[in-house]
């Protein structure tokens, strides 16, 4: 996996010294109220999740997860996920952020730069992403319509969250939308 560089943030492999921040931002109430992880999170939750996708961890070629940081010796402060879908070309990206870096850009800035690098043809190379939302959470439409998704036109669709199904909205970034 390639680290990325913006003006602040350095994104690359979880570490097992992230296992704790991991733990605690997947144990925090508005992670859990948007995101499909095991409820509760446990620590073995965290370990599993750094192990599996550190530089040598067992994840397949599916998925591309970044550990966001404010500088490269910095602990993590968020994650962005990239996971190839069935659809040749075409992946879905998730997010999720700890409470103490929230509201001050960090996520618009570690998105844009992992968007970027999926849809640049010398980077992963896909045509087009997805990023899927529950409705109510205005964070996460706004954050992607930030980066260039679109959500318009789009109609509801049922998606299975955490064995109940929900409504969610999915929006579309494709090569020439990066960037709003």
């Amino acid at each position: 996996m390639q680290a990325l560089r913006t003006a602040r943030l350095v994104l690359d492999s979880p570490r097992e010294s992230d296992i704790p921040a991991v733990f605690q931002a997947c144990s925090d109430p508005d992670v859990l109220r948007w995101i499909p992880l095991p409820e509760p999170y446990t620590r073995q939750n965290a370990e599993f999740f750094v192990r599996s996708y550190s530089p040598h961890g067992l994840a397949s070629g599916r998925f591309t997860v970044w550990a966001v940081r404010e500088g490269e010796t910095r602990p993590l402060v968020g994650v962005v996920e990239v996971r190839r879908d069935e659809a040749p070309g075409s992946a879905s990206v998730g997010c999720w952020l700890t409470p103490a870096a929230r509201r001050r850009g960090v996520m618009t800035e570690a998105l844009t730069a992992v968007c970027a690098h999926a849809l640049d043809p010398e980077g992963l190379g896909f045509e087009r992403l997805h990023w899927e939302y529950l409705p109510g959470n205005e964070v996460s439409r706004h954050l992607a319509e930030s980066v260039g998704f679109d959500f318009a036109g789009v109609e509801p669709h049922t998606v299975d969250f955490r064995d109940e199904q929900r409504e969610a909205l999915t929006g579309v970034l494709s090569r020439d939308r990066l960037g709003g």
